[in-house]
């Protein structure tokens, strides 16, 4: 497993997780029930991180290039 991001809050690790997953990227969250136990913990711990298995470290890296398709419009 490797970690492809960290995040201060579950929510927006759940976020990312969420969409890795909807790509096919099975995704985990490993420090999560103990930084929602003492949240405290959070900056000790490293952030909530959010990991992958290494062989879709490229596929999730092209993933979180693109922009995600609910993504506002600044154009307007």
């Amino acid at each position: 497993m490797i970690t492809i991001a960290t995040f201060s809050k579950v929510e927006d690790a759940h976020l990312l997780r969420m969409r890795l997953e909807s790509a096919g990227i099975p995704a985990f969250i490993p420090n999560e029930n103990t930084i929602q136990v003492d949240w405290g913990l959070t900056n000790m711990l490293g952030g909530v991180t959010v990991e992958i298995a290494e062989e879709d470290l490229e596929a999730a890296r092209a993933l979180l290039s693109e922009e995600p398709a609910d993504a506002p419009d600044e154009d307007r």
